[in-house]
């Protein structure tokens, strides 16, 4: 017999992808009691763990990044009354963070073209798709409620601050103790991804096409992150002396997305400081 919706919430973080979302199913999510997190490798099943079990409150994590209105209609289709979480990043370091995964998996297009403000059809990122408030907007509207809207920034400066926030909107508490501030990737070096941009332009296509069939699309993705690793790798050895000397994206294109998105981020922060709850989580 399946259960009632109405016996249990569920709190859905929304990844956008280098927005701290692995520390946050690692380090963070794990932790958090009076609360059962479904892993990310456990998402597929998760209505299944729910018929199953009989918690009252759940915690899922799904990176959505490209993604984000095909998840929020597969899961407002699933429970309509959902919470959702949100974390944001500032839009030139979260972009830049992108850009820097992209090349690491073998992409070769310069910044400029991946993060393209002016073309009405980009490549990759467009003006569009950087926008923060519309995601806010299209959570409010498929869930009829107002998301938590929590900061990148804030993990490095505040991050109990940030915790306390995430356990006041779940009614989840943790313990300090048990969580690792440390950091979760090591960065690959811009002398290495400049080596990895090169070599891909001989490599690999600029946009990666998956074959339709999923066995054969894994085992070609693993193919081409082994030979991405071996070339990284490879780069530590080449002379600095032997590599272009321009930065690998140059200052004045983050000063672009910085000012082209400030009013974007102030309304964001605006816009948190309204709808986030303010009393104090259940910590023990």
């Amino acid at each position: 017999m399946a259960r009632n919706p109405n016996e249990y919430q569920i709190f859905y973080h929304v990844g956008l992808g280098k927005a701290a979302s692995t520390y946050l199913q690692n380090q963070i999510f794990p932790k958090l009691e009076g609360i059962r997190y479904i892993p990310r490798d456990r998402y597929r099943g998760y209505r299944g763990l729910i018929e199953r079990s009989r918690d009252q409150r759940y915690l899922i994590s799904r990176e959505a990044a490209y993604r984000l209105t095909q998840r929020l209609d597969e899961f407002s289709a699933f429970k309509a009354d959902a919470r959702i979480i949100l974390v944001l990043r500032r839009h030139d370091g979260w972009i830049a963070s992108h850009y820097r995964r992209y090349l690491k998996n073998g992409g070769s297009m310069d910044f400029e073209r991946y993060a393209d403000l002016d073309s009405p059809e980009p490549l990759v990122w467009g003006e569009g798709q950087m926008r923060f408030m519309p995601m806010i907007e299209a959570i409010e509207k498929r869930f009829n409620s107002s998301p938590l809207v929590l900061f990148h920034e804030e993990l490095k400066t505040d991050p109990f601050t940030l915790i306390d926030k995430l356990c006041a909107f779940t009614g989840a508490r943790y313990r300090r103790d048990q969580i690792d501030l440390s950091a979760v990737h090591s960065s690959w070096s811009d002398n290495q991804l400049k080596i990895m941009r090169r070599t891909g332009k001989h490599l690999f296509s600029e946009i990666p096409k998956p074959v339709r069939h999923p066995g054969l699309h894994r085992v070609q993705r693993r193919l081409r992150l082994w030979a991405c690793y071996g070339i990284l790798g490879a780069g530590k050895l080449v002379p600095e002396s032997l590599l272009d000397p321009s930065p690998l994206i140059h200052p004045d294109s983050l000063d672009r997305i910085r000012t082209h998105f400030a009013e974007d981020w102030r309304v964001c922060h605006e816009y948190a400081q309204t709808h986030n709850p303010s009393s104090p989580p259940l910590k023990r």
